[in-house]
């Protein structure tokens, strides 16, 4: 499973469209086999839904998602 977190000096970023980071967790086992940061190069629900699915996130944590981003 790949768990993506928006992400801010160590904490779940507030607003998912505006993240500039995202934590992503790779699990296998039910423990954490890696972790990596990823930078977000362009704002935007757009942006950020095509990263997490080139990176084949399964599940997303985030502070906050408006109604365009869930759409």
């Amino acid at each position: 499973m790949i768990v993506a977190v928006t992400y801010e000096n160590g904490n779940v970023f507030q607003h998912f469209g505006h993240t500039k980071q995202l934590k992503i967790y790779i699990i296998e086992d039910k423990c954490i086999k890696e972790e990596k940061i990823l930078e977000v190069d362009e704002n935007g629900h757009g942006a950020l839904v095509e990263l997490l699915v080139s990176n084949k996130v399964d599940i997303l944590i985030c502070g906050g998602i408006g109604n365009g981003a869930k759409e």
